[in-house]
Formats: structure tokens, sequence, C-alpha cells
């Protein structure tokens, strides 16, 4: 089912089930809503881990290393501690400086790979025809790309943060160098063997 392939819970499962061992909400309903709310924060706190450790791997963004590997370590103990401490946690907070830091990290990437001359904010391409076209370092950020085509597109750079990319045509796209891509994303789109994508996804096996 295309809606189970595309969903990731970014090890948001296991980490709530570590938090309360033996503890099982199907056994004490009472606590049920609590384990609910703790996943979906966590969920979010994962994601927040995901994106941060790309961070490490640009080399552009190089300086914004130290600032992303203290966020990884603060982001771990608090998904060791407690599920109270978890909920109490602010995460609007993080929220802005975590989306703060992204962005820089982004701008930083497009500067050095170069960027459409075109610069207008858009965000609903749904089913738009890309075919063909160079968008290194377009921002696709939050971005309705569902049913779009971005067959045989140079997507270097380009930042897919938050992206919609259900039933997305990326065959024979170069995506290896598309930044903040998640698995379910890849999960979603429509590739085929000549696509390419980054190293740290997993080609999905009904492209072959």
């Amino acid at each position: 089912m295309k809606g189970c392939l595309a969903y990731d819970c970014c090890g948001a499962g296991q980490a709530v089930t570590s938090l309360y061992g033996d503890e099982n909400w199907k056994a004490n309903l009472p606590i049920a809503q609590e384990v609910f709310d703790v996943f979906v924060k966590t969920y979010y706190l994962q994601q927040i881990l995901w994106y941060m450790s790309e961070v490490l791997t640009l080399l552009p963004a190089k300086s914004l290393w130290a600032e992303a590997d203290s966020c990884i370590k603060e982001l771990h103990l608090l998904l060791k501690s407690t599920p109270q401490i978890i909920l109490d946690f602010d995460m609007e907070i993080c929220r802005t400086k975590v989306n703060a830091l992204l962005n820089k990290a982004w701008i930083m990437v497009k500067q050095q790979v170069g960027y459409p001359k075109n610069t207008a904010v858009k965000k609903d391409f749904m089913g738009h025809n890309f075919k063909k076209s160079r968008l290194n370092g377009s921002d696709f950020s939050s971005a309705l790309l569902i049913a779009a085509n971005l067959e045989e597109c140079d997507l270097t750079g380009c930042n897919f943060l938050g992206a919609d990319m259900r039933d997305t045509n990326i065959q024979n796209a170069d995506l290896s160098e598309s930044i903040f891509l998640t698995q379910g994303q890849i999960n979603a789109a429509k590739g085929n063997l000549n696509t390419r994508i980054p190293g740290h996804l997993i080609r999905p096996s009904e492209w072959d």
C-alpha cells in the first residue's frame, strides 16, 4: 500500500517503547493518551535529529557543524530522559532554533551550487511539469509536489525539507546531492533504476 510505504516514524516507536519498558498502554489504558502524546512529540524530535545529522555531512555548512552537533547531543539526552520531561519540552522554541539553522545550511549549499535567477516564492507545484529542467539550488521546502514531473531534472542542492512528494515523478532525475530528503518522501515518489538518490537513503524495490 502506497500509504504504508510512505510512512516512517523515524524510530519514534522504538524510542517510546524503550521509555516505558514493560509498561503497556493496552494493559494500562489510563496511560494510553500520555503514551500517544509522548509518541507524537518524540516523532518530531526524531525528525529534527535526522535533519541535524544531515547538516553534519554538508561541507558548505561546516561552520554550523558545532551548533548542529550540540543540538543532537541535547536531543539524545532528552529522548533518554522521562516521558514527563519530553511532554514538558518546548517544541516551538526548538523548532524556531532548528529551522533557522537548517535555513542557514541550505543557503550555504545553494551559494556553492548556484541557484535559479527566479527566486519568487511559490509552494504549490502540484502536477507541474519541470521535465529536463536545471533546478539546482531550488527551494522546495514545504512545497506541494504531488504528481509533479521532475523527470531528468538536475536537483543538486535542492531543499526538500517537508515537501509533499506523493507520486512525484523523479525518474532519471539526479537527487544525489539534494538535501533534507527523507526515506518517506523517496518511498512516496515514482523513480526508476536511473534515479540517483543520496547515499544514506534506500532505493525502493518497486523502482526495479
